[in-house]
This record gives structure tokens, C-alpha cells and sequence, in this order.
């Protein structure tokens, strides 16, 4: 744009300075044939002597022809006269290679000559040509009163243009997923014009488009994997109330009619004291399917009680394994999908090492905090370790995964074979579930 401006600014001054020079040429040549009638007038009446000849022409009256420089040459080459006798060899302070490009490319380079004759005589010449310095001046000028708000306007526009297309970009940007972690530098008065972003656009969005895909095919993965869980967990349900309480009202009901045909009270005591039985399996029975869904043990003892419990039970059945347990922070004025969250992944984590860590004297590391803002859970242990992409991956990992993502939370899995399993899970303490 710039340079568009600068040739119509040239193409507009060659115009102006073209009309300038045919007028200042008429005038002049007017002016010259007018003096030189009258001096050769005067001459052929001998009013004045032929060596007079040069102060009738009076070239400074023509001094307001700007563009043209009118000069009396003697004929030995001396400069007898001037119309700009003070600027007309002033310099243009322009390289001579660019002071020769301008020149041709305005064009005014014809030089008119006219000599003067008496009596067959040649007394000198008049020589009109274009005065590139005032020309250059008013490129100048003009330059400085038409170019310079274009330019400005044009250095304005853009970093207006590059403000709003930064702030159009900047949600691309932050959905892109990150090369790294680290803290983002403090935001400077320039960090709004993200001029790589302007370059990057068409990479920027064809990264957000494929990881929109991405998304799709992983919700459709997840979604499947919950229909199977859903329906794994609805069979193993069916099939416990099945074999398991099915099997046990059938004995309550046969004690049950054996108390009303019993021919004695010992015969019915012993009816009654087999469904005090039956009753009590029963309730071990519920209270195992009601953990699986909802652990009891957190609306009555609370996050940490209900961790507390949860792993010194772990303990008690894996003896052979060192395990500690820290847990820092409030944990009471969390909803129930956190307190729920925690729970789960600390269980199946436990389950997960149970399977998995394989060897005695396994160090098992489970720490937990809250503060006012994060949630953080960290288990590590250094046994043989596990893989999510190998053989007999299951869908406890991806479940945790799940649940911490649907709270806007980050979850990290560091595993490698005979090199332990370290799980990491942040997800904030507020805010509503996905």
C-alpha cells in the first residue's frame, strides 16, 4: 500500500509539474523573444553598444518560474545571467543513482537553447531546463502533507487490525493443547498484537479442527466403554441378587413354613435361629452392593475417615506390603461428586497395585491435599509396574480418567514395566461437572 501510495504521489506530481513546465515555458519563451526583439531593436538603432547587449534581458524578473532555470550563456560559456541565481545549483542531497531514476522517470530532461545573432554574429545562447531541486522539494512537500497521514493511517489500521484478529485468536490458541506446562510469562502492552498467531492462523485452526475430531472420536470411545461398564456392573448386580439373595428367601421362606407346620417350640426355635442367619449374610450382602455404588463410609466419617478406613483395610490384606497415607487439608466442604471422585480413584488405585505391583516389600506412597483452590491425588508404588496399552488394560484407568476430566481436572499416569506406577489427578474444588 505504501508503495502504491508513493507512485500515485509521483504520478500525481509528474502531472502537476508537467502542466507547471509547458506554462513556465510559454512564459518564459514569450518573455525571451519579447527582449530579444527589443534588443536587437536597440542594437540595430545603436541606442545602446553591442557589448551592452546582456542587461536588456533582465532574467530576474522571471524568478517566479519556479520549475525552469533560465540562464544567459555567453559564447565562450560563461554564465552571464540567471532567473535563480542562488538555488539553481543547489544540491538535492539524493545518491545520484536515485536522483537519475527520478529524473527519468518525471521525464523533464529537454533542454531548449536558443542562440542570439547579431549581424550574423553568435553573442551568446539562452538555455531553459527543468530545475529538478524545486521539483524534489515538492515531492517533498507533498510527501510530508498527503503521504505521511496515509502512511500513519495505514500503521494505525494495522495494528488496530492486528489487535482485534489477536483477540479473535487468542480462544483458538488456549483451546491448542500446550507443549508444555509451565507458567505463561506476564503479559506485556505488546502481548495483545501476537503477530505469530496472525502467521499461523491457518496452522492454528487446523490444529483446533483436528483436535476436535480427536475429541469426537474419544467421547465416542468413552461413551462405549460406559455402556459396557454400565452393563457389566448391571449383570454382576443381577446376578448377586440372583444367586445370592434369591437363594436366601427361598431358605427364609422354606423356615418360614416349617415354623407354621412346626409340631413344637424347639422346632420352631430352630427355624427362626436359621433365619437370624440367613438375615445376617443377607445384610453383608447389601451392604457389600451398596459400597460398589455409594460407600456409607463417607457420609459417616468424611473424606479422610472414609479414606483412613478404606486403606487401613488394604494394609490388613496385603501385610507383605510397606504402605503410607498423608492427607492434608479440609476435605468436609466438598460436594458429593469430589468427595465420590476421591474416593474412587484412591480405591481403584488400590486395586490396581493389588493386581499389579506384584513382589513383596512394595512401597505404596498415597497423598492427599486440599486447598481453597485445587484438589490434588498422588499414588505411587515401585513395583513391577503397568501399562494402560498392554494386554488385560481394563476400564478402572479410563473410568478415573473420566471422572477427573468431567471436573475440568488434569490426570497423569507415569508406568513402565519393572519400573513402578505413579498416578497423579488435579481438578478443582468448585465448579460444576461436565
Amino acid at each position: 500500500m505504501c508503495s502504491i501510495g508513493v507512485k500515485s504521489t509521483l504520478d500525481d506530481l509528474r502531472l502537476r509539474v508537467d502542466h507547471e513546465l509547458d506554462v513556465s515555458n510559454e512564459v518564459a519563451n514569450y518573455a525571451i523573444e519579447a527582449q530579444l526583439a527589443r534588443l536587437e531593436a536597440e542594437l540595430s538603432q545603436k541606442n545602446i553598444p553591442v557589448s551592452q547587449w546582456t542587461s536588456r534581458f533582465h532574467l530576474e524578473d522571471l524568478k517566479e518560474l519556479q520549475h525552469v532555470d533560465i540562464e544567459l550563456i555567453a559564447s565562450n560559456g560563461e554564465l552571464l545571467d540567471s532567473n535563480h541565481p542562488l538555488t539553481s545549483n543547489l544540491l538535492t542531497g539524493l545518491p545520484l543513482w536515485l536522483e537519475n531514476s527520478l529524473k527519468d522517470y518525471l521525464g523533464h530532461t529537454e533542454i531548449i537553447t536558443t542562440p542570439i545573432m547579431f549581424a550574423e554574429q553568435h553573442l551568446g545562447d539562452i538555455v531553459i531546463r527543468p530545475n529538478f531541486s524545486a521539483e524534489w522539494d515538492d515531492i517533498r512537500s507533498y510527501i510530508r502533507k498527503s503521504l505521511m497521514p496515509l502512511i500513519l493511517t495505514f500503521l494505525v489500521g494495522s495494528v488496530l487490525i492486528a489487535i482485534i484478529a489477536s483477540l479473535i485468536l487468542l480462544p483458538v490458541s488456549e483451546m491448542l493443547p500446550k507443549k508444555n506446562k509451565q507458567t505463561p510469562p506476564a503479559r506485556t502492552p505488546f502481548a495483545l498484537l501476537r503477530l505469530n498467531q496472525l502467521l499461523a492462523v491457518n496452522r492454528q485452526l487446523k490444529l483446533l479442527k483436528q483436535r476436535y475430531l480427536d475429541t469426537d472420536q474419544k467421547i465416542d470411545v468413552l461413551n462405549q466403554q460406559l455402556i459396557t461398564i454400565q452393563e457389566a456392573e448391571r449383570k454382576r448386580l443381577s446376578a448377586e441378587l440372583h444367586d445370592e439373595i434369591g437363594q436366601h428367601l427361598t431358605a427364609i421362606q422354606f423356615d418360614i413354613n416349617t415354623i407354621k407346620h412346626s409340631a413344637s417350640l424347639d422346632e420352631a426355635k430352630i427355624s427362626a435361629a436359621a433365619i437370624d442367619s440367613v438375615h445376617r449374610r443377607m445384610t453383608v450382602i447389601v451392604r457389600s452392593m451398596l459400597q460398589r455404588l455409594r460407600p456409607p463410609e463417607l457420609t459417616a466419617l468424611g473424606v479422610h475417615g472414609a479414606i483412613s478406613e478404606l486403606f487401613n483395610d488394604w494394609v490388613l490384606r496385603h501385610p507383605q506390603h510397606h504402605a503410607k497415607l498423608s492427607i492434608e487439608g479440609d476435605f468436609n466442604q466438598l460436594d458429593e461428586t469430589r468427595q465420590l471422585t476421591i474416593y474412587r480413584i484412591v480405591q481403584e488405585s488400590l486395586t490396581n497395585i493389588s493386581r499389579h505391583a506384584g513382589a513383596e516389600n512394595v512401597e505404596v506412597k498415597v497423598s492427599l491435599s486440599c486447598n481453597n483452590d485445587l484438589i490434588d491425588i498422588s499414588v505411587n508404588d515401585n513395583g513391577n509396574g503397568y501399562h494402560p496399552s498392554s494386554s488385560n488394560k481394563g476400564y478402572g484407568l479410563t473410568g478415573m480418567r473420566e471422572r477427573v476430566e468431567a471436573l475440568s481436572g488434569s490426570f497423569h499416569i507415569t508406568s513402565a514395566h519393572g519400573d513402578g506406577f505413579t498416578l497423579s489427578a488435579t481438578f478443582p474444588t468448585q465448579g460444576t461437572a461436565e
